[in-house]
């Protein structure tokens, strides 16, 4: 690959100046004018139908097909063009033409992509001055940011219109698909940027000048002309010159046919005078393309930038994937704190401050997730009913005679380990002789029995059950609760 230093040696302006051959291809220069002239019709007939239409979608729709035509037309200009630079046999018309309508879909994406540039300078821009409403360091921040932005846009703008676009027509023109043109535009932008610069001065400077020429013959014989033609024919012919834009000019048009003639007549005139000046650009744009990509490195620019597009899609996945977490994390701590309010207003206020039971110490030997305790031998009815602490039962009345018991199988009887739930109370035996003198206490007593044990029940079936623990952190909770007061688990569906 040659140096910039030996491209400016080796520029050959003479080379240049075979842009002027385009004037004197005819075969071309007639595509160019049908081109011209079919999209001026169709531009000026859709913008007549939509205007007496009322309809904008009308006109935007001949806008549209006014711009395929141009788009295909021109291109297939260019591609003949570009066959007459390369000294090679130029091919039919017709097959220009269908490689011209190929040519559209990639500069309709090459304009969606300047449209994804031109937005994101835009996103930067309105970022760089929502900083700059800073207090105190604000302004100071615009002061050094707004020249930088200005010269940031003018800088993109000049290079889209007079470097990257005349490089990327021909590069498309040529066959190249759109990521192989815009990586050849970025390798000679890279390597060839101060040759193709001064080659495309050059070139304007000739089309300037042949431009000059054509129109200092052509801007006196219009006037001239259509001064005469007025004079005689009538106004209606200047009329025609300076109302082609509004609607009454087109209703003044199907009534006279001089102005319709006239009107006509003049956009021949200038699809001529374009089609002239841009047979000089494209042939001049062609001839640059060829000398600034003769031995480019465009194997080695193209892996790059496609290096580059990996890379910023993977950032772009990573980003994505950042952001998908911490929309997870925000939507988990949302969820938790929803179902903690739930769990508290189902509780109620008075559930964390609930009393505890006097068998609240052995709890701690009774977890959920331990084995059953062991079935207990049921335990003689005596036993718990003298060992528990019990309130005093009813008084006797005094003149039923009531028999004592004897105190020692009392005092000896085991007590157990915890506390059960004893079985209904069975009178114990007595004497035959003291049967009929304990028939009242017997009654008094299996009451004052009978009565013991509901008072006695709570505390041992307490003991028992086991306390009820959250699945999620293991705290204590109550058993009408439906989501846990300390992590907002849901306990019950």
């Amino acid at each position: 690959m040659s140096s910039p230093q030996s491209m400016l040696k080796s520029i050959d302006f003479g080379q240049l100046m075979r842009a002027a051959e385009g004037l004197t291809q005819w075969r071309v220069l007639g595509l160019s004018f049908l081109t011209w002239l079919a999209g001026g019709l169709v531009m000026v007939g859709g913008q007549m139908l939509a205007t007496r239409a009322g309809s904008m979608l009308l006109a935007l729709l001949f806008l549209v097909i006014a711009s395929v035509v141009f788009s295909a037309g021109m291109s297939a200009v260019g591609i003949l063009l570009q066959d007459k630079a390369k000294d090679v046999e130029q091919r039919s018309v017709a097959a220009a033409i269908r490689a011209g309508l190929l040519c559209v879909p990639r500069f309709i994406l090459f304009g969606l992509l300047v449209l994804a540039v031109v937005l994101g300078l835009c996103l930067v821009a309105a970022i760089v001055y929502f900083v700059c409403k800073i207090p105190f360091i604000g302004p100071i921040l615009l002061f050094f940011a707004h020249p930088v932005m200005v010269i940031a846009a003018s800088v993109f703008f000049i290079a889209l219109y007079w470097v990257a676009a005349p490089l990327l027509a021909p590069a498309i023109w040529d066959g190249r698909s759109l990521r192989r043109a815009v990586s050849l535009v970025v390798a000679v932008v890279r390597t060839r940027l101060v040759p193709l610069v001064l080659m495309l001065l050059a070139l304007y400077i000739v089309i300037t000048v042949i431009t000059l020429v054509v129109f200092t013959g052509f801007i006196p014989g219009f006037a001239y002309m259509t001064a005469i033609a007025s004079g005689v024919i009538g106004p209606s012919m200047m009329a025609s010159m300076g109302g082609m834009g509004n609607s009454a000019a087109f209703g003044a048009m199907a009534s006279s046919g001089h102005m319709l003639a006239g009107t006509l007549s003049t956009v021949i005139l200038f699809a001529v005078l374009m089609a002239l000046t841009m047979q000089v650009m494209i042939m001049g744009v062609n001839i640059i393309y060829l000398m600034v990509t003769d031995g480019l490195d465009e194997q080695g620019t193209e892996e790059s930038l496609q290096a580059g597009i990996d890379l910023a899609r993977e950032k772009a996945r990573q980003a994505q994937g950042m952001a998908r977490e911490a929309a997870d994390k925000v939507r988990h701590a949302a969820h938790m704190d929803g179902h903690g309010h739930q769990g508290a207003a189902a509780r109620g206020p008075a559930a964390p401050v609930a009393p505890v039971t006097p068998a609240a110490p052995v709890a701690p030997h009774h977890d959920i997730f331990a084995p059953a305790p062991a079935p207990v031998a049921p335990v003689a009815p005596a036993a718990p009913v003298a060992s528990a602490p019990v309130p005093a039962p009813a008084p006797v009345p005094p003149s039923a005679p009531v028999a004592p018991v004897p105190p020692a199988p009392v005092s000896q009887a085991p007590v157990a380990p915890a506390p059960v739930v004893a079985p209904a109370p069975v009178q114990p035996p007595v004497a035959p002789a003291t049967a009929a003198g304990l028939g009242g206490a017997a009654v008094a007593g299996g009451a004052a029995a009978s009565a013991l044990p509901p008072a006695a029940a709570p505390a041992g079936q307490a003991a028992s059950e086991p306390l009820l623990r959250c699945r999620s952190c293991f705290e204590v909770v109550a058993a009408d609760d439906v989501f846990c007061g300390h992590c907002g688990f849901q306990l019950k569906p």
